[in-house]
């Protein structure tokens, strides 16, 4: 191939792809016509909902018309997907809330450990973070209070082997927490008899807030800074709590 018909080639292709006029050469005669490129597109197709957006749209659901309320064909509804897309991706609505809260444990326990890692490692610092994260975790929009609703609600809707799983994941939850009162009473920080029980108490604490936040009246910030109160109460010693 010469220089030039290598030169002609290219200047086609870039042609082409702008949607430019391009002259096209007889190799008979050597005279130029020329031939016009469509521009002419496939339309953009609308990108179709994926995975996690279908769950949420399902979770959405569930946490408005409960679980037996909320049929596969309302949350297909809601995810913009049809019923086969939805099935497709969760063969069943006890599948859909098995994964469902599987995957909510999996981020919360993976954001507690980033965060508390990243916390001064204070002991009054480490409880002010569970408590944070927690309640964070649970209220910060409104998916997030739907979510939890579900979560807290139709636990108990999973069959046994399934409701082990989550369950190890909740035992893991309370495993960081008692951790963190642990250290605080070896640092003289928190006086606590009972450092398992009294993480338990600080987690029930945080997930209470799911159902009565919307008519408290405060702000998320007002609210984790009044309970990191009531956890530091907890831990220090008060007369009566946690006592053995």
């Amino acid at each position: 191939m010469s220089k030039s018909t290598a030169g002609t080639l290219s200047s086609a292709a870039r042609g082409e792809l702008s949607g430019r006029s391009l002259p096209s050469r007889s190799r008979s005669t050597g005279s130029v016509s020329v031939a016009r490129v469509s521009t002419a597109v496939d339309p953009v197709r609308r990108e179709r909902p994926g995975k996690v957006a279908i769950m949420r749209a399902a979770v959405t659901v569930m946490g408005e018309d409960g679980y037996e309320g909320a049929s596969m064909r309302d949350m297909a509804t809601r995810a913009g997907v049809s019923v086969a897309a939805l099935y497709y991706h969760f063969p069943s609505k006890h599948d859909l809330l098995r994964e469902f809260l599987d995957e909510a444990y999996d981020v919360l326990l993976d954001r507690l450990e980033r965060r508390l890692a990243d916390a001064d490692p204070a002991a009054v610092a480490q409880l002010d973070e569970v408590v944070s994260t927690l309640i964070a975790s649970y209220l910060h929009d409104h998916f997030a209070q739907m979510a939890s609703n579900v979560a807290l609600r139709e636990y108990t809707r999973l069959n046994p082997p399934e409701r082990a799983a989550i369950d190890a994941k909740r035992q893991r939850l309370l495993e960081i927490a008692e951790s963190v009162v642990v250290a605080g009473v070896e640092t003289g920080d928190f006086t606590v008899p009972d450092a398992r029980e009294a993480a338990r108490v600080v987690i029930t604490l945080s997930s209470s807030l799911v159902e009565p936040f919307p008519q408290m009246g405060r702000s998320l910030a007002d609210v984790i800074e009044l309970y990191q109160s009531f956890a530091r109460a907890i831990v220090m010693g008060v007369p009566g709590v946690c006592s053995s």
